[in-house]
């Protein structure tokens, strides 16, 4: 997008956020609709169906829409969401529900709901739209669209009224209807400027030159994770913290074929982390979404199919590969949580379970230590010698279960765990299964089961357990039997018959529903040798072939051709909280051609490969399963060549400049150790990082004065020294308006200093040395309210240990 139209862009949003109620059009004067049910009454997903009552006039995505706002002439109100999203919640009950509000959409807007998990190609143009107009992103996404379908305002979460530094739904819709009455040229010309840049965006990849992947990919990927990698509570970078399956995969494909210790040292601490916090359900198996703080101790609740499957698969293989029984038994109970309540008794798996319960995140999950003591008895004491409670603050006196001690103490809870323990955990979770039960969404989804397919079969295959195998070809035999039709193409979305709004099968499957499923046949072909899986799979790569493949340039893409609903056809390769479908589908060509002799099968993965080749070279640690697969895909001889040698850091851009995109100017910064680098074991001693922001830009302090700002944070780590990060000093905040508003925030600008305070272990041996990486995240934005995309810098110290102190002899 060019800067002046961005500019215009931001000013639209700036007028848009200063407007006031008290302008000629207001929700006070605004009539109530009356309606009790809308047209989402007929939906078949729960996320739309949570918002059939609503007073909002809600369209399904679909042409009644857009044709009476091209009839009409009215902007259209696509929000975006899924049922398990929190913050989706929270805008149901405070916005959408409210009659004035409602009135005010229904007279000035086409409202239109979608869910994001059904119209996943939906999610993704627009999410770029929104990210591209607030350098940030985020669901419930509220965007707001000319009747031709293009964007020209976007945001997230707004409260009914402006609180908090937040512009309220009510500001955004009357300083957007003034816009489009007023100065509709503006509005125009930023939809078109805006398009024309998302299809830039969908296009860059493969405008690229197409190259075959360079085996160097492979390593300079391990080396950039290295260098975020948090050595102090495992994982990468700061909260909000996801389980990096798709990282921690590729440093696993470096053991195993280069044994690279260090990789393997960050995967072992860093599933051992996840085993013993929060995000991990010490009493019911499974794992929560992602953790809110650093140290993976208090989740945001949500649980879905997607991270079963992928955590299941990574603790197998890390099993299998190193053999510490505590991830076989992770990995055991995640698949038993999903068989007891995620697997509809026809077969295949729900998707999801909601974060929260009767509008309280989390208290399905919390216990008061009273609780547990009274439910316990006797058997309380040991229980809470092997696990403590994190506080949550949603709920007043409860707390998480996790691991007493973190992830040292993870192999006495689950190697061993002992009756004692296990019947505590059963008595846990005999009594939870009384409380009221989050919103289970039972919709089935092609992609997500066949991943789960995947898992089980896996598990089959290492652990030997026949549960396992039947799991997974239930699910095979359901998606076969619901989700696929008499011309073999397959269908995304399926609800059992007999629920509100029907059931049945819906949309046109994406790439990812094919590869997804597809590979888990081939997965089920391998650890049972039953043909008819190889035969099936087989016929589902083809199809996904025919409908996907790009036959000018290679490479698939991501919906098939035909749909008018759609600005622009879309073929990435990036990963998000799923591997790349383009990744898994090539991992999938590769296989079968392995299984099948089927050379045509090959070349169509290593055309996908060479078509994204260029883009893999720019940035590797954004297409971390794409270079996985090419990785899978090369001859052991051609990895040789480049094994050892290429994983030298000096070899490797570590600097933010070189790493992205971003004018070095802006910030820049210098790394220093408090006192001398030579440190003694079971010292404590300071690092500083000076940060120098140039004149007329700022970072968002930590912590931020709202949470929609992304904050600054700082990560120590160090795969040479045994440090503990013991504290984070921030610098002074500085406070400043927001343009266009009343409101302020806290910032960082000019010359700051970040202080950490950092204890060498008693451990630590005389004589080592070590680098010590440092890693600020932050983003930057000018006074103007240009944002850039957020950013990281990294620098590294180099200490040596000196000798240890005596201790004074005793008289």
């Amino acid at each position: 997008m060019s800067s002046e139209v961005l500019r215009r862009a931001l000013t639209m949003a700036a007028v848009v956020i200063g407007a006031t109620c008290s302008q000629v059009h207001s929700v006070a004067e605004a009539t109530p609709h009356a309606a009790p049910t809308n047209r989402l009454q007929h939906e078949t997903s729960p996320y739309l169906l949570l918002h059939a009552h609503n007073p909002v006039d809600w369209y399904p995505w679909g042409a009644e829409a857009f044709e009476r706002a091209r009839r009409e002439d009215k902007p259209i109100f696509l929000s975006i969401g899924y049922s398990t999203c929190y913050w989706c919640h929270v805008m149901e009950r405070r916005v959408f529900a409210d009659p004035e509000i409602a009135a005010v959409m229904n007279r000035w807007f086409i409202n239109v709901k979608v869910d994001r998990e059904e119209r996943p190609d939906i999610d993704q143009i627009y999410m770029t739209a929104t990210q591209l107009m607030n350098r940030r992103g985020g669901w419930p996404m509220s965007v707001f669209l000319t009747p031709d379908l293009k964007p020209f305002f976007a945001g997230t979460y707004f409260p009914p009224q402006d609180e908090h530094g937040r512009p309220g739904f009510t500001t955004v819709l009357d300083g957007l209807h003034e816009y489009w009455m007023q100065r509709r040229a503006e509005v125009d010309d930023v939809a078109t400027e805006v398009t024309e840049r998302i299809r830039q965006i969908h296009s860059e990849d493969t405008a690229l030159a197409a190259v075959d992947p360079d085996p160097a990919l492979f390593f300079r990927a391990v080396e950039a994770m290295k260098q975020q990698y948090d050595s102090a509570y495992g994982g990468f970078g700061g909260a909000p913290k996801f389980p990096p399956t798709m990282r921690l995969e590729l440093l696993l494909d470096a053991w195993e074929s280069s044994t690279d210790e260090q990789a393997l040292r960050i995967v072992t601490h860093t599933l051992d982390v996840m085993t013993a916090g929060g995000i991990h359900d010490q009493v019911g198996g499974g794992f929560h979404r992602y953790a809110t703080d650093a140290q993976w101790l208090v989740p945001h609740f949500e649980k879905m199919l997607y991270n079963q499957a992928q955590l299941t698969h990574l603790y197998l293989r890390a099993y299998e590969l190193v053999g510490k029984q505590r991830w076989r038994r992770v990995a055991e109970r995640a698949l038993q949580y999903v068989a007891r309540e995620m697997a509809a008794p026809e077969g295949g798996f729900y998707s999801a379970l909601d974060a929260e319960t009767d509008a309280v995140e989390g208290k399905y999950y919390v216990w008061t230590e009273k609780q547990i003591r009274r439910l316990l008895g006797r058997a309380a004491e040991p229980f809470f010698r092997t696990f403590q409670l994190a506080p949550m603050l949603e709920v007043e006196g409860a707390g998480v279960v996790h691991v007493a001690g973190g992830s040292g103490r993870a192999a006495a809870a689950f190697d061993a765990p002992g009756d004692d323990l296990e019947q505590a955990r059963q008595t846990l979770l005999r009594e939870r299964s009384q409380r009221r039960y989050p919103l289970l969404d039972d919709k089935i989804i092609t992609a997500w089961n066949g991943m789960m397919i995947a898992a089980c079969a896996e598990a089959y295959r290492v652990l030997g357990h026949q549960p396992f195998r039947e799991a997974a070809e239930r699910a095979a035999v359901f998606v076969a039997r619901h989700l696929s039709t008499s011309e073999g193409a397959l269908k995304r979305v399926y609800r059992l018959d007999g629920v509100r709004g029907g059931g049945g099968a819906k949309y046109d499957g994406y790439l990812e529903d094919y590869a997804h499923f597809a590979d888990g046949l081939v997965t089920l072909y391998a650890a049972t040798g039953a043909r008819r899986w190889l035969e099936l799979a087989t016929a589902v790569a083809d199809q996904m072939v025919i409908r996907f493949w790009d036959v000018e340039a290679g490479g698939f893409y991501y919906s098939q051709e035909g749909g008018n609903d759609l600005i622009v056809r879309v073929k990435d390769a990036t990963d998000s909280a799923l591997p790349s479908a383009n990744a898994v589908a090539v991992r999938c060509l590769i296989a079968l051609s392995r299984h099948t002799g089927r050379d045509d099968l090959q070349r169509k993965a290593i055309e996908a490969l060479r078509a994204f080749g260029g883009a893999m070279g720019r940035q590797p640690t954004a297409y971390t399963s794409m270079i996985a697969a090419a990785w899978d895909s090369m001859e052991d001889r051609t990895r040789d060549t480049f094994a050892g040698g290429s994983t030298s850091a000096a070899q490797l851009p570590t600097s933010r400049a070189q790493a992205i995109d971003l004018p070095a100017s802006i910030v820049e910064a210098q790394v220093m150790v408090g006192g001398s680098d030579h440190v003694r074991p079971g010292d404590t001693f300071k690092l500083f990082v000076d940060l120098s922001i140039a004149p007329g830009w700022h970072i968002n302090a930590n912590p931020t004065s709202d949470d929609w700002l992304i904050p600054t944070t700082f990560t120590v780590n160090s795969l040479d020294l045994p440090l503990d990060l013991q504290a984070v000093e921030y610098p002074e905040v500085r406070r400043i308006g927001i343009a266009g508003t009343e409101d302020s925030i806290d910032v960082y600008a000019g010359s700051v200093r970040v202080t950490s305070r950092m204890k060498l272990s008693s451990k630590a041996e005389a004589g080592q040395r070590g680098d010590v990486r440092l890693i600020v995240q932050y983003q930057a934005c000018d006074d103007d309210g240009i944002c850039l995309m957020p950013a990281e810098w990294v620098g590294a110290v180099t200490l040596s240990v000196g000798a240890a102190v005596p201790e004074p002899a005793s008289n």
